[in-house]
Order: C-alpha cells, then sequence, then structure tokens
C-alpha cells in the first residue's frame, strides 16, 4: 500500500498546505510574466485540491508537476472556468500508487489558441438530435445549423460536435466529429471512465474537436504544442515528463527520486547548505500545522482542506 494511503485524511490535507507554502516562490517564477495574476492562479489549484481525497492521496511531485504545468500554459486549474483538471490514477509500474494526471479542458484549449492569434475566431459547437443540420467538405466547405431551440423545440441527445476556425492570414479550417467518433476517442482515453468525461460529456466532446482541428491550425504556438502533448500522453497512460526546477522541495516519502534531479545532485545540494535544518519526518510538516493563510495571506477566500462545500 502507498505511503500517502496510510495517512488520515485531514493529516494529507496539512501536507498539501505545506508543499504550497514551501513551493509558492517556485509556483509564481513558472508563471508567464504577461499571464495575469499567477497568485489567483495558486489559489485556484489550492481549492480544487484540497478537498479532493483522491488528489489528496496523489504523489507531491505529480500534484506540484500538474499546477505548474497549469501556470505555464496560464490555465486555471479546476474551478468553474474547466480550463484544465488534475485526475488521480494508480501507476501500477510503481506499486499502484496514485499519481495526478495533467488534462487539458475544452475552455483550455480556447484560451490557448485565442492567445496564439493564429485564427481571427474559431467556433465549436454542439449538435443535438432536434437541430438542423448539414455540412459539406470538398472546395466549397460548408456548416449550416440551426438549434432546436430556436424553433421552440427541445434539443434531444448530442449527436455531433464541429468547429470552424477563421484563419488570421486567411481561408478557413472546419473539422466535424459524429458522436461515434468522440466515443471511439474516449473509449482510447485512460480517463474514459472517471473525471470530466463522466461529469462534463458535451464539454470534453468539444475539446475533443479542438484537439482534431487544433493540430492543422499554424503552430505559432509553443504552449499550444504543448497542451497537445501533454493530452496525447494522459489519453496513452505515459509519464507526462513534468519537470521540477532543483529548488521544488518534495517530501511526501513516495518518489523514486528527490525533485529537481537525481540523488548525487541531491546530496550535493545538502552538502552545500551551511546549516541544515533539524530532520523532518517524511510522514508530515513540522507543528503546528500551517493553514491557507499562511500561504496565500489573510483575508484570502480560500478553504482548508477538510472544510465543507458551501
Amino acid at each position: 500500500m502507498a505511503v500517502q494511503q496510510l495517512i488520515p485524511l485531514a493529516e494529507r490535507g496539512r501536507h498539501l498546505t505545506y508543499l504550497f507554502q514551501q513551493n509558492k516562490t517556485v509556483l509564481l517564477e513558472s508563471a508567464p510574466k504577461a499571464g495575469g495574476d499567477p497568485m489567483r492562479l495558486v489559489r485556484i489549484a489550492y481549492n480544487s485540491i484540497a478537498n479532493d481525497e483522491k488528489l489528496l492521496q496523489c504523489t507531491h511531485a505529480s500534484i506540484l508537476g500538474g499546477i505548474m504545468e497549469a501556470l505555464k500554459l496560464g490555465l486555471t486549474l479546476g474551478g468553474p472556468m474547466q480550463e484544465a483538471w488534475l485526475i488521480p490514477f494508480k501507476d501500477n509500474k510503481a506499486g499502484g500508487i496514485l499519481k495526478a494526471t495533467f488534462i487539458v479542458g475544452y475552455q483550455g484549449y480556447r484560451n490557448i489558441i485565442d492567445r496564439a492569434k493564429s485564427t481571427v475566431d474559431l467556433h465549436p459547437r454542439a449538435v443535438y438530435d432536434h437541430d438542423e443540420f448539414d455540412f459539406a467538405f470538398g472546395t466549397r466547405p460548408f456548416i449550416t445549423h440551426v438549434p432546436a431551440w430556436r424553433r421552440g423545440e427541445t434539443s434531444g441527445a448530442l449527436i455531433a460536435v464541429y468547429a470552424v476556425a477563421h484563419l488570421r492570414g486567411g481561408g478557413l479550417q472546419m473539422e466535424v466529429m459524429p458522436r461515434s467518433e468522440v466515443d471511439a476517442h474516449r473509449a482510447r482515453s485512460r480517463a474514459k471512465d472517471s473525471g470530466p468525461w463522466v461529469t462534463d460529456y458535451d464539454a470534453m466532446a468539444l475539446k475533443t474537436v479542438l484537439r482534431k482541428i487544433a493540430k492543422y491550425l499554424p503552430k505559432s504556438s509553443d504552449i499550444l504544442a504543448r497542451a497537445l502533448d501533454l493530452d496525447d500522453k494522459a489519453d496513452r497512460g505515459e509519464d507526462q515528463d513534468f519537470e521540477l526546477p532543483p529548488n521544488a522541495q518534495v517530501t511526501d516519502g513516495s518518489i523514486e527520486q528527490p525533485a529537481g534531479g537525481n540523488k548525487l545532485e541531491a546530496l550535493k545540494r545538502t552538502l552545500q547548505e551551511k546549516e541544515p535544518a533539524p530532520p523532518q519526518p517524511t510522514t508530515g510538516p513540522p507543528t503546528p500545522p500551517l493553514t491557507a493563510a499562511d500561504i496565500f495571506g489573510e483575508g484570502t477566500p480560500v478553504r482548508e482542506p477538510g472544510d465543507d462545500d458551501v
């Protein structure tokens, strides 16, 4: 059984607070300089993890790496925007420990593509059973879509999704995916039976068509390429290769290698310290336990681990 699974939920919550406090500078430095308020993104990430029992069981290295990827991409992790998620998965190659996997959402792709400025506009839409819908590819591609609510009718079940992009250099790119193709993509994903595929199917269907059209858009954004790569690895169940900087601190005892380098590099850093800190147990932070206010300051609207939702 993994180390984290032996620790009570409230104690794991305190470990999370300690993780954020110890890596506050690392997290803020990973955010783009012109990407808005990075502290806001960190607060939202903390709230999205603090009361998720499964995520609290994940290794600190995977949690920290996922948060840093969200910050680098300029996306909110969790919250109402649904730009990105951390989803816990068992790593059977590492004894069944839980690791957090970073997944970009539908709104996240829209955010990234808008910032890349490769398109004038991009419109993904869902088509429902009672809508009027027609399209054609070829030399004169077109899409005609009249939602059922325009006629005062109920929508029915989702049957397709599509996206239309008007390119900044001129021209148009469009993609249409029937529900069968969306479901085939879902079936290949490791997250098919958990997370947003279960709770937000329509949004994930829209994300799927956005991922498809993004591969044909001008590759002017390294951020878009990184988001697509992370998502592809998440679907295949591969390691997402989170890169933690040398000054990141992960002390939960459930990772094979210290954060920020190999064991030799970690030993060198320890020997270079003038006054090594007193040894702390790997099962938790020092007492008294830290609070969210210690990280974000007094008056910050955050939830402590274990608080009830309101």
